[in-house]
């Protein structure tokens, strides 16, 4: 009996673990490069500089927080004339 609650303490000790890592590892960041070009990314970035704010939980976060700062978001396609020159 105790190599059966030894046995199952040890799974799921690993199995938290194992969901923990998970959730430590899903961080975005939106970065800025040296063009000015915003973007996300999963991993941070070894210079502190490029991060424009995160970390957050999801990308989608992440895209919503970059909102206007993304090169060409929030332009419009200009109108065409209607007839010729």
């Amino acid at each position: 009996m105790g190599k059966l609650i030894r046995s199952l303490l040890i799974v799921t000790t690993l199995v938290i673990f194992g969901l923990a890592s998970v959730a430590v590892a899903a961080e975005f960041y939106v970065v800025k490069d040296a063009a000015g070009k915003s973007a996300v990314v999963d991993k941070k970035p070894a210079d502190a500089k490029m991060i424009v704010s995160g970390p957050f939980k999801t990308k989608a976060e992440a895209e919503k927080a970059m909102g206007g700062k993304a090169e060409g978001a929030g332009k419009k396609a200009p109108k065409l004339p209607d007839q010729g020159c």
